[in-house]
């Protein structure tokens, strides 16, 4: 059994930010505020420069200057794209830029505006429309915190809420600046689960759990509650890079399965992309809840992995038209590259002149026709044929019905049979990119796609001389 999907998760489209990367409020350079990092053993860097790894992690501390001031200002942008629901990686008093590392999950990084950049941010989001998620790094936190310094010195009233060894402590990856939380110890999971409920309560929508598979499934499960418990409708999604079955415990994971199953096909990699995403979806019971992920903060950028744009244009119609929730990484959707960490935390062009305009604006439309389409959101899927890859998305009223193909081979000519007896002689599928019409006979639909390309198709009623054939149909 799993808790019932938030009724507006449906809704949604993610527009992820890693908050030192997107924008600087304020009108100021990092320059201006160079005290909040050089303070703290930062080192500031200019805005245009490109993040490259460096030794001994240095990479890890270095600030381009972004805040929450910043994203609040950028409102309009994510507005004008059709992203409504944002998720930043974590905001929490931390070390290092990209905050994996909590001192303090109750204080807001003062490097990103601190609690009054956080209020203004969420004032200015909520008065915008937009639901808001934070990241929760409950598996781990930062050598620095307190407590964690104190169970160091042999403070025996902390020393339960950390896994010491005789020669030393359990710490995510063996990485020692990273001590894993024990969660096994009651006043732990008492203050983890407090700090769930208090950002909540404040009016943030839900949370995506670091590591979740290191968090565990009991743990996932006790947050999970404790979200349900402010409101059914709080939405609480996990990070694991597995298959995503088994994890009806909270709403949805981020749907790297997706990712690879995608990339994979694309490159002539993984043959049976169909088969892929049915089993995905008929062993996944909250799969309208997970995240459909053709990049992150932690992966190669989709531009770089699939420069070719004709096939990245098919990953993300893939994404905008299977079970789940479309997610977008801040920058993507303006054509910006990067390799692995920390190239692919590059900060974001503001300068149009450099966008490509022409996958932006391809973006907006399938955003658009994703919002407006009720087959995209809860339709069930049923694959039709693998290559080129076919599915219908079937839903209870029948003129809801779309289908979609995806072709990255040359153009083809292709009949398909489409198992929803409901779908009447004549009935036209039309092309919702480019108007082109289909018929479908006998419960057949006759289509071509062209070469790397795709087709979006919804079912109309066009009745012959006003009589309409589906008067009766449901």
């Amino acid at each position: 059994m799993h808790y019932p999907l938030p009724s507006w998760v449906h809704e949604s489209v993610i527009y992820q930010i890693f908050p030192d990367r997107f924008a600087i409020g304020k009108g100021k350079s990092v320059h201006d505020k160079a005290h909040l990092y050089t303070k703290r053993g930062g080192k500031v860097v200019d805005w245009n420069v490109l993040p490259k790894h460096k030794p001994n992690i240095e990479h890890c501390f270095e600030f381009w200057g972004g805040d929450l001031w910043g994203i609040a200002e950028k409102l309009d942008y994510i507005k004008d794209l059709g992203a409504n629901l944002i998720y930043t990686t974590p905001i929490f008093l931390s070390p290092s830029n990209h905050k994996y590392d909590t001192i303090d999950y109750m204080k807001i990084d003062p490097q990103f505006g601190g609690e009054k950049a956080f209020n203004y941010y969420l004032k200015r989001a909520k008065e915008e429309g937009f639901r808001i998620m934070l990241d929760g790094v409950f598996n781990h936190l930062s050598k620095e915190n307190k407590w964690f310094k104190s169970a160091l010195k042999g403070n025996k009233e902390h020393i339960a809420k950390f896994s010491f060894y005789k020669d030393g402590y359990r710490a995510w990856q063996n990485v020692p600046d990273l001590p894993e939380w024990n969660w096994e110890e009651n006043s732990v999971k008492e203050y983890l689960l407090n700090v769930v409920e208090h950002y909540l309560k404040l009016g943030v929508d839900g949370w995506r759990l670091d590591v979740g598979f290191d968090v565990g499934y009991v743990n996932n499960a006790l947050i999970s509650s404790k979200a349900k418990s402010v409101s059914v409708e709080k939405y609480v999604v996990t990070e694991t890079w597995n298959f995503p079955s088994n994890w009806e415990i909270v709403d949805g994971i981020m749907n790297y399965h997706f990712r690879e199953s995608v990339i994979g096909w694309l490159k002539g990699e993984l043959k049976q992309l169909g088969f892929a995403l049915q089993s995905a979806y008929d062993n996944t019971p909250n799969i309208y809840g997970c995240w459909n992920m053709l990049d992150s903060h932690d992966t190669q950028r989709i531009a770089t992995v699939l420069p070719d744009k004709d096939l990245r244009k098919l990953a993300i119609v893939l994404q905008f038209t299977y079970p789940g929730v479309p997610f977008i990484y801040y920058g993507s959707e303006i054509g910006i590259e990067g390799g692995w960490d920390p190239e692919n935390r590059a900060p974001m062009i503001w300068d149009k002149n450099k966008w490509d305009t022409d996958l932006r604006n391809f973006y907006k439309k399938l955003i658009f026709i994703r919002k407006k389409e009720i087959a995209l959101k809860i339709g069930e899927f049923k694959v039709l044929s693998e290559e080129p890859l076919v599915f219908l998305r079937k839903t209870p009223y029948v003129l809801d019905d779309m289908i979609v193909a995806v072709n990255k081979g040359n153009k083809t000519e292709i009949a398909i049979s489409v198992p929803d007896g409901r779908l009447l002689a004549g009935t036209c599928f039309v092309d919702l990119f480019t108007g082109e019409e289909f018929y479908i006979v006998g419960g057949v639909l006759r289509l071509n796609v062209p070469e790397k390309s795709f087709r979006i198709l919804k079912a109309t009623n066009k009745t012959k001389e006003n009589y309409n054939q589906y008067k009766r149909i449901y």
